[in-house]
């Protein structure tokens, strides 16, 4: 027996060097033996060509990254027992090379080589092989198909056949074609006994046997076109039969035919619930198959794809998938000249082979499984009779866009658990700020779980590291409810690899890509190019029509063009007008109000163009982003040489513009923090000193002031109105890496709550007088006291802000004499003169108005805490919000009591059950408050209810550990 198997291993090592080349390009990797296990020695041999060919022509030495697949691993990702770090060069993983593209590792014995111990059972050895140093920054990676990892069985079994030639791998079907000879090998093992027959079957049809013999190799001719199933069999001395199948296919003549009436590009779904038309542009392409979960993964002639063609560069292949069951996900992909697997384009879900395993139950409940060991790559998913989400919201009226007061939020990093529902839940903290409209940073289907959103794949799908979409579509209605419009982020200058945009074709001669340009990333698209428009008027009506948004954020909209040079990629681009311009008629023909904000940051009189755009009939104009970060910055930190501190750039008219339509904000998530700027920078002078913390604060107090009161939309970064002073990684590798979430720390400092509070009051100011939209304004911004003066017939207002580090008394400038409110403090003052003096501390500022407008409710205490002296006794009942909200672990109840009289107030989670009892007895009239201690529970949704005078009043509270 021993004598026979190494005279096995050595006809076999015989035979790989001497094989033809159309046989090793058959499979990624070949074993020597056919069937190894883990008390012999095996050989890896692995073909650069096959598989991703990502090493395909390197010269340098080649390493494997290798681990192994056990009993106790969790699924194929979980690779255990790694030779070594990433990287990381040692002999023992060297591969030898043994000809052009073709490599060697010699194992002498599996267990010892990975330090596996005994108790646990090898069930495959998996591999990625690399470069052995980094090319252009990186190292290159020869994996199979679609990037998969590649893994090698061991065997146990005491009887095995299998094909050795062509391929059963799932990942690399065999095709051929009509005449083609095709070389069938089949190889059989067996452990303790002797074979005894080796069998060949095509189409269940026996065409070649051999009795006494470990291998079989017949000569197939195709004689037909379809699919041909091979099946080996083996046969041992003791009558045990053990069995191996495959398949050929060999593609008919692609049928020329229209589709049915109405189909379009994407999953056209039928009215009966049980089936649904695929179709795919492609022109220039050979043939699609469509394989999924209604083929078994595998490659079936009659989901053979039809073809459509109007003209060269106007090809539709199509096919239609019947008997489906109504509600249930099917996943599939198309299969492309055999050989590159693609999701689709227009799917609003996919698999994720990589990353899908990381995201929870809680966040993602019931999420389909990727059908691992069956392909690889991105898998669309499709789904007749899909339940509705029903909107709540029905009669949301979209604000002027003139009133925006924008909170760009990223999931990733608002909430220690990134769902769309956590920030759902958390709105009201928003809404007490005076929050308008909500820019949910990229939330279509992007790589990995962990990033800013700006590596998208497939843009129409919703991104589910952030749970389902249907709690996306809860967030809107939710923010809708309060009257808090919803924009999401859109990237369509750039796709990643993994968009069928890129994987129909590659990165060769893809017309879908466009040359790029300074700033671009990923591949940049062909904007130009009639499907890239036609694909992108699909993702925005999707969008609009599914999710009920109110605007989009456009990424880097100076790529949208092709035809780029020094000059017209800073400066006026006429055929990169022409497509925004063409792309916002395309929207509102949807949505006439609909938002359009552009990331463009080129030529002024280009931004001026698009501003103004259709405006005449009615339309808003495109927005644009206004960028004042370092302006604003160089005063909050006290500097004003060479005019840098003069942010009057946020006012649209400072920069000539007509329209209204510049969002200017003071950070986004591209620019440094300002309080982080102010404790590293800030000037000083005597005892004041901006890199005090409660001065750098106070500082921010001060800019909000100067920004919130210039008229036109505004935007937030998240928690700028708390302060954030952790710094952005601006340039390094981790300027995308998530940031710390600080709820716990912020909301239980004093000094940061009055930066909130102070900002809030001052949106609420703005919110109250239409003073705030007026085209009458002057500003003074060059020097240290800055001033700005709003005329309208409501009232003039007029502001004064002290940016030096020492005290200053100027003129107060005021538009004319009479009397004058100091908001903030809530009191009159008669000016005899306009020029009458102001004394201001180092970063004092004063707002006076003609008119006098009331602090919020609760002015400037704690956020959402009113203080009971300023109170009149309230007038009935209410529940007011709680504070903070959300909390770790304890937050305050707060509740009002118009007459004596028995109040109950009880804390319940989502499932109805009591968790705790606040109150329960007579309550004196008043506003009173109670503190709930959630420190004993799970982070979650818990609904506080009071009873009272008959009344029942319920208010949701977020605790967040």
């Amino acid at each position: 027996m021993l004598y026979s198997r190494l005279h096995h291993l050595m006809l076999l090592f015989l035979l790989i060097l001497l094989m033809p080349a159309a046989y090793l390009q058959a499979q990624v990797v070949t074993t020597i033996p056919d069937f190894p296990t883990e008390d012999q020695p095996v050989s890896i041999i692995f073909d650069a060509t096959q598989g991703n060919g990502g090493l395909a022509g390197y010269t340098g030495d080649v390493y494997a990254h290798t681990g192994v697949i056990t009993n106790l691993s969790d699924g194929p990702s979980g690779w255990r027992y790694v030779k070594t770090n990433w990287g990381q060069n040692t002999p023992e993983t060297k591969l030898t090379r043994i000809g052009e593209d073709l490599y060697q590792l010699d194992i002498e014995n599996i267990r010892e080589y990975y330090g596996v111990p005994l108790s646990e059972q090898i069930l495959q050895m998996a591999f990625v092989f690399r470069s052995g140093e980094q090319v252009n920054g990186s190292f290159l990676e020869g994996k199979d198909v679609g990037g998969a990892d590649i893994f090698v069985d061991l065997f146990n079994d005491p009887l095995l056949v299998r094909f050795t030639s062509p391929s059963n791998d799932p990942y690399n079907p065999a095709f051929a074609e009509l005449d083609d000879v095709i070389e069938v090998r089949i190889a059989g093992f067996a452990l303790e006994t002797e074979i005894a027959e080796l069998r060949l079957y095509a189409d269940e049809v026996l065409v070649a046997s051999a009795d006494d013999v470990a291998d079989l190799t017949y000569d197939l001719t195709i004689a037909s076109t379809g699919r041909i199933d091979l099946r080996a069999e083996v046969e041992d001395d003791a009558g045990d039969v053990a069995e191996a199948f495959t398949y050929i296919v060999v593609n008919p003549e692609v049928t020329e035919m229209a589709p049915p009436a109405g189909t379009r590009y994407g999953i056209n779904y039928h009215d009966d619930d049980t089936s649904v038309t695929l179709a795919i542009w492609a022109p220039y392409i050979d043939d699609i198959y469509v394989i999924g979960d209604f083929t078994e993964w595998e490659i079936r002639p009659e989901f053979f794809m039809n073809r459509h063609t109007v003209n060269p560069d106007s090809v539709m292949f199509w096919t239609t998938v019947t008997d489906l069951t109504p509600g249930v996900e099917y996943g599939f992909q198309y299969l492309v000249e055999g050989e590159r697997r693609i999701g689709e384009l227009y799917s609003h879900k996919v698999l994720d082979p990589w990353n899908d395993r990381f995201i929870s139950e809680e966040v993602y409940p019931n999420l389909m499984p990727y059908p691992t060991g069956k392909t690889s790559g991105m898998v669309s998913i499709l789904q007749t009779a899909a339940p509705q989400y029903e909107w709540q919201t029905t009669d949301y009226e979209r604000i002027d866009h003139r009133d925006m007061i924008k909170y760009e939020l990223l999931i990733r990093d608002w909430l220690d658990e990134s769902t769309y529902r956590n920030v759902a839940d958390s709105l009201d903290y928003l809404q007490r700020l005076g929050i308008n409209a909500l820019e949910l940073m990229p939330v279509s289907n992007f790589d990995g779980n962990i990033s800013w959103g700006y590596n998208p794949n497939f843009h129409l799908a919703v991104e589910k590291s952030y749970g389902p979409a249907f709690e996306l579509k809860r967030l809107i209605d939710e923010a809708h409810s309060r009257g808090m419009a919803v924009l999401l982020d859109v990237v369509y200058n750039h796709a990643t690899d993994l968009s069928p945009l890129i994987g129909l074709y590659g990165h060769q001669n893809n017309p879908l890509i466009g040359p790029g340009h300074e700033f671009n990333v990923f591949n940049h698209l062909n904007h130009d190019h009639p499907k890239i428009k036609y694909w992108m008027d699909r993702a925005n009506a999707f969008w609009i029509e599914e999710f009920r948004v109110d605007g989009f954020r456009f990424d880097l909209t100076k790529g949208f063009a092709t035809n780029f040079n020094n000059q017209n990629y800073h400066g006026y681009n006429a055929q990169r007008i022409a497509n925004l311009k063409r792309m916002a008629d395309a929207i509102w023909e949807i949505d006439p109000d609909f938002w359009i904000v552009l990331e463009h940051f080129t030529a002024n009189s280009e931004e001026m163009e698009l501003s103004n755009w259709r405006r005449n009939e009615g339309r808003p104009g495109m927005l644009l982003w206004g960028n004042m970060n370092f302006n604003y910055n160089e005063a909050t930190m006290g500097w004003h040489s060479n005019n840098q501190s003069n942010f009057s750039g946020v006012f649209h008219q400072s920069r000539g513009w007509s329209a209204p339509n510049l969002v200017g904000y003071m950070e986004s998530h591209d620019e440094q923090r300002l309080m982080y700027r102010n404790l590293q920078f800030g000037r000083s002078s005597g005892g004041y000193d901006i890199r005090d913390f409660e001065t750098a604060m106070g500082r921010q107090m001060l800019a909000g002031a100067f920004f919130f009161t210039i008229p036109g939309p505004k935007m937030l970064w998240q928690f700028g109105e708390l302060g954030y002073d952790i710094p952005l990684d601006e340039t390094g590798p981790n300027r995308t890496a998530p940031m710390p979430v600080m709820w716990d720390d912020y909301l239980a400092d004093p000094v940061r709550v009055e930066l909130y509070n102070t900002w809030r009051a001052i949106i609420h100011l703005r919110q109250s007088s239409e003073a705030f939209r007026t085209e009458d304004v002057s500003l003074d911004l060059q020097p240290s006291v800055k001033r700005i003066w709003l005329n309208h017939e409501s009232m003039n207002v007029a502001i004064i802000g002290n940016f030096d580090v020492q005290q200053r008394t100027v003129d107060a400038n005021l538009q004319h004499t009479g009397l004058w409110y100091d908001y903030f403090a809530q009191e009159a003052r008669e000016f005899s003169a306009t020029n009458e003096p102001v004394v201001l501390e180092p970063g004092e500022f004063v707002i006076y108005t003609t008119e006098l407008v009331e602090l919020p409710e609760g002015g400037l205490t704690p956020v959402g805490i009113r203080d009971e002296d300023q109170l009149e006794q309230p007038a009935g009942f209410g529940l007011l919000q709680n504070y903070p909200n959300p909390f770790n672990p304890t937050t305050n109840v707060r509740y009002e009591v118009g007459e004596t009289t028995d109040v109950r107030l009880e804390v319940f989670n989502v499932l109805g059950q009591r968790v705790a009892l606040l109150h329960n007895g007579l309550q004196t009239v008043g506003t009173h408050t109670a503190v709930f201690d959630g420190s004993r529970l799970t982070s979650g949704v818990y609904i506080v209810r009071m009873q009272a005078n008959g009344q029942t009043f319920t208010n949701k509270m977020l605790l967040v550990k």
